[in-house]
This record gives structure tokens, sequence and C-alpha cells, in this order.
């Protein structure tokens, strides 16, 4: 979503083309301008596991990865000339640096989301963690999409402050207001993985449930937590007030947001948060934790800690309880994300490209 916002902000810049390379066909809604030229890559999908044998998510996207780069190479005869490679997430990195190794063109590195913030409870992933620190390494420019991510490099990673510049993401404006009536629900829209916190979701909906037994809550999403999730759910005894939707599309997002009276992103860690940011657009009110880079823009969300269960409880009940207070909130948070947008985005990005070409 972030390379489809920033592709669209260039175009609209001006002074630059794009080679954006994908390992697979462009989603749906991705006609872009004619300076963004995407080179759709052959011989990036995997063979499908053998019979009984397994992978873990790591393993999975590490192959990816792996067949991501291969056929970078492989196509390099179709890339038409540059000046510098931008990669974004370790996913990218091994892709990358063999293009710079090749040509020795200047890399900008975009920093999303690292493997120490995905981890959640577990120990970072070492080769992950590596491919990461490599990548920023052999970078003239990292961009952070978050002052909360910039100290993470550095102190994590080891990257000079000035090495760093943090460039906010934007997001999908939406005209359309939030329900009102108990016919809502309380959303977490996001993947179902340890960053996420969607243990911490199920249980606040626990507490909040047994002061409004009327509540409904929606969690849409996928991701290797979603075993635990389903079987919490029905320990709790929460199973006829929730609902699993699956990986949603983003008609399905604004959908979803329509009938959304709250929405909470519980993330042990989260880099930025462009759901948030929709959903603020949206005028629907957000519960984040602190450990989120949007919330260094937006004053008029609630903010916890990321594994106080209580508060969030509570501030939703009084959202649920004051609708008034809530679309008040929700309407000073829209009117405060109205200066992130992918074309500011996008020229601060512009700047980024001409320091590491000088």
């Amino acid at each position: 979503m972030a390379c489809d916002g920033l592709l669209r902000g260039i175009s609209d810049v001006g002074g630059a083309s794009v080679q954006f390379m994908l390992p697979a066909p462009p989603v749906p809604f991705a006609n872009y301008p004619p300076t963004v030229g995407v080179l759709q890559l052959d011989g990036c999908e995997e063979p499908p596991p053998a019979v009984g044998q397994l992978k873990s998510a790591y393993e999975d996207h590490g192959q990816k990865a792996s067949h991501y780069a291969k056929a970078v190479l492989r196509s390099f005869d179709r890339i038409s000339e540059f000046d510098l490679i931008h990669a974004h997430d370790w996913l990218t990195f091994e892709a990358a640096l063999n293009v710079k190794r090749m040509t020795g063109k200047p890399l900008v590195v975009h920093i999303h989301s690292t493997e120490q913030d995905r981890s959640g409870y577990h120990p970072a992933n070492p080769a992950i963690t590596a491919l990461e620190r490599d990548g920023m390494d052999a970078a003239s420019r990292i961009v952070a999409v978050s002052r909360y991510t910039k100290t993470s490099l550095i102190h994590r990673y080891g990257q000079a402050a000035d090495k760093i510049d943090v460039i906010y993401n934007a997001g999908n404006r939406m005209e359309m207001q939030p329900p009102t009536s108990s016919d809502g629900c309380i959303s977490f829209i996001g993947r179902i993985t340890e960053q996420k916190g969607p243990e911490i979701f199920v249980e606040a909906a626990a507490r909040i449930h047994e002061v409004m037994p009327d509540a409904r809550f929606v969690m849409a999403g996928d991701g290797n937590l979603m075993p635990m999730i389903r079987s919490l759910v029905r320990s709790l005894g929460l199973k006829d007030v929730f609902s699993f939707p699956g990986f949603i599309d983003r008609e399905a997002v604004s959908k979803l947001l329509q009938r959304s009276r709250l929405l909470i992103m519980p993330s042990l860690s989260e880099p930025f948060g462009l759901v948030a940011l929709e959903a603020i657009h949206a005028s629907v009110p957000v519960i984040l934790t602190r450990n989120s880079g949007l919330s260094e823009q937006i004053e008029n969300v609630v903010r916890v800690d990321p594994e106080d269960i209580d508060a969030i409880a509570e501030a939703t009940i009084q959202l649920m309880r004051d609708p008034a207070r809530a679309l008040a909130q929700a309407k000073a948070a829209a009117q405060e994300a109205a200066h992130l947008n992918w074309t500011k985005s996008a020229t601060a990005l512009l700047e980024v490209y001409r320091s590491a070409l000088a």
C-alpha cells in the first residue's frame, strides 16, 4: 500500500520515473500513470511443498525472497537505464544487494517494519536481522516511516542517525460516517501475528463484553496465530459475538470501517499504522498503543501501553457509551491527518533520492 501511494505521489510531483519490479501481476487497482513502468518478473513462483512437508512462515517468505532475487537477475536485460535502487524491507534486500554489486548504483532502503518489530514476544530471527543490517549498511540513505522506527534502527541495528530520513506514510480518504447504533462493531484489521497483538484484542473484548454484552467484534486478517486466536475466543465464551472474515481487500476494508464504531490496534510494535490512518480518514475513533509511529502525528487518538488490557477495555467502553465524544474525537483526528498525503511524502522521497545520488 505504501509503494502504491508513493508511486502515484512521485508521478504527481514529476521529475522522476520508476521501474516497479513485481514478483506477481499488479493488483487490479494498480492502474499507474506513464511514468511508472511495471516489470512483472517471471519465475518467482515456487513449487508446492511435498506431501507431509511443513515449512515455517520464515522459511516460506525467505524462499520467496530468494526466488524474487534470482528473477531480478534473470530479467536484468529487460531493465532500462536507471540511476538508483529503492528497496522496501528485507524481502527485497537480497535482490537489491545483487543489483548494487553488479552496477555500483546507490541504494535507498525503506524500512516499513523490522524483524525486531515482527517478533513480538519471541527472539528475532537472526538470519533476517542480519539481512536487514546488510541492506542498511550498504545503503546510501535509509528511509524510516516514523521517529519510533528511526530510533530502533539506531539502537538495534547500529545505523547512524544522519543517514536516516523519516518520511511518514499517508492514507486513502473515505467520505463516510461511522455508525452510532448498536449495529456497529469493534474492529481489528491486520495480520494475525505476534507483532499485532491479536490476543490482547480478544482479552480486551472479553472484558468489554462483560460490561456491554451487545458489543460485537470483528477480527479481519490472517496469520500464523489464527488457530490459537479462534481457540481463545471459544474458551472465553465469545464465539457468538466474534466474526473472522479472513484477509480482506481494500473494498472490504472500506465496508468494514463503515460498520465500525471503533478500531483497536493493540500492536506490540507498530512502525506506522496505515490501517489506523485509513480508519481516521473514515472518521472512526482509534485506540493505539504507545509503540506506534502514527501517534507521533495524531493527537486525537487514545494511546495505551501495549499490554494494558484494562486500559484498552476501559477506553473502548467510554467511547462506546458516549457516541458524541467518540465522533468529535474522530473528526478532530481526521483534521489532523489531512496534512499526511502521498504527494508530500513523495516530495520528501525525491529529496532523499537527490541526496543519495549526490
